[in-house]
């Protein structure tokens, strides 16, 4: 299978591969069948020291599929209270962050507080810093938003620089802060959680940089939802300009656009389904019920991962 993501992974090719630990299994029972499998395999794979992280965030402990070496390349993996995240060290940002938002986390609203702060686990040369920012025209974006954080350790934590990527102002302000108010609304109206994978891509020709440490600002950013209890599962996709709408998308069509495949243990059939995400909270059902748009079959995709995909998936987070 060929995927359009040439100029994507072009943009981010580094000479080593660094993989970082921390992820353990969540005990989660969203998915069925899988966990036994997977730690049992875990068991007898070499070298196997998981590192205790957030409970949850990653749907059976298994992180976005990159079908594409290359975009692996200078990553540093980074949890934290209620994210977890794969940081580039070619960007200087976030190729995704996780995060499993619970009704129970949207309820516990804590006000927006906390400082813009680099990152002091990433090297100095592998990370943005706050002059990068300064004067640059974009805002830092959270892709792992101060508004899900149910606890002020949590929203501290969201303004991290790691968690951030150069943004459009307008766009970060408007059109994809009603995207996060749109999610929170769903979740909160539906009373059902959803595991959520944000991300960019860098599709331009001319990838432009900010700052002395030249952080890459990324073409697009994306939002995938994936409600198991309803099955309601799509993608926000939007250009980072300032009068760009959002489309929403199938999670096939996404990883046909980045390379990535954000939910690797779920089927191809599954990732193929389409729904009418809310682009504002208004536009949520009282009962926070989804209408399907059909079924996406224009965009090829990754098979479903086998226990023991799966399970060396995870390992690479937990070594």
């Amino acid at each position: 299978m060929k995927l359009k993501s040439s100029l994507y992974i072009g943009t981010l090719i580094a000479a080593s591969l660094n993989l970082s630990a921390c992820f353990e299994l969540p005990r989660s029972n969203a998915i069925e069948g899988t966990r036994a499998n997977i730690e049992d395999i875990l068991d007898r794979l070499p070298n196997k020291s998981p590192v205790d992280c957030a409970q949850d965030v990653l749907m059976e402990g298994i992180p976005p599929q990159i079908n594409h070496n290359s975009l692996n390349s200078n990553t540093q993996n980074l949890c934290f209270e209620e994210f977890a995240l794969k940081h580039s060290g070619i960007s200087k940002g976030p190729l995704w962050v996780a995060e499993y938002l619970s009704p129970e986390k949207v309820a516990n609203k804590v006000k927006r507080q906390g400082e813009f702060h680099a990152e002091s686990r990433l090297p100095p040369s592998k990370r943005a810093e706050l002059s990068d920012y300064k004067g640059s025209g974009y805002d830092r974006g959270h892709l792992a938003p101060s508004g899900d954080m149910s606890t002020k350790s949590a929203q501290q934590d969201s303004f991290s620089l790691a968690n951030m990527v150069p943004q459009n102002p307008k766009n970060n302000q408007q059109a994809w802060r009603n995207i996060e108010e749109a999610v929170r609304q769903m979740v909160q109206n539906s009373n059902e959680p959803a595991y959520l994978i944000t991300g960019v891509a860098f599709l331009n020709a001319k990838v432009p940089t900010i700052g002395a440490n030249q952080v890459l600002v990324p073409s697009h950013l994306y939002k995938a939802v994936y409600q198991p209890v309803n099955g309601v599962i799509s993608a926000y996709w939007i250009a980072n300009t300032a009068s760009a709408q959002a489309q929403i998308i199938s999670v096939c069509d996404l990883e046909s656009k980045t390379g990535i495949n954000v939910f690797p243990v779920l089927s191809k059939g599954e990732r193929r389904h389409r729904h009418d995400l809310p682009l504002t909270a208004a536009e949520v059902n009282k009962l926070g019920s989804i209408a399907s748009l059909g079924r996406d079959s224009n965009h090829q995709c990754s098979n479903k991962l086998t226990a023991t995909e799966a399970a060396k998936l995870a390992a690479s987070f937990a070594q």
